[in-house]
């Protein structure tokens, strides 16, 4: 399993997993499943870190 700062990082923000989903133009499942370290698309994980303006090796640890 990856870990990741993803769902304290969305808290932060006072954002859903759906406001987080539609803002890295992801479904909100695919959201979920990052944040409690299942497996994703690395693409997946970039549109997330972006939104959040880091870079990949700042939030996930592969």
């Amino acid at each position: 399993m990856d870990k990741n700062s993803v769902k304290e990082l969305r808290e932060a923000n006072a954002w859903s997993i759906a406001e987080l989903a539609r803002k890295a133009g992801l479904a909100p499942q695919t959201v979920s499943k990052v944040e409690k370290g299942g497996q994703a698309a690395k693409n997946s994980k970039l549109k997330i870190a972006k939104v959040f303006g880091k870079k990949y090796d700042q939030i996930f640890i592969d």
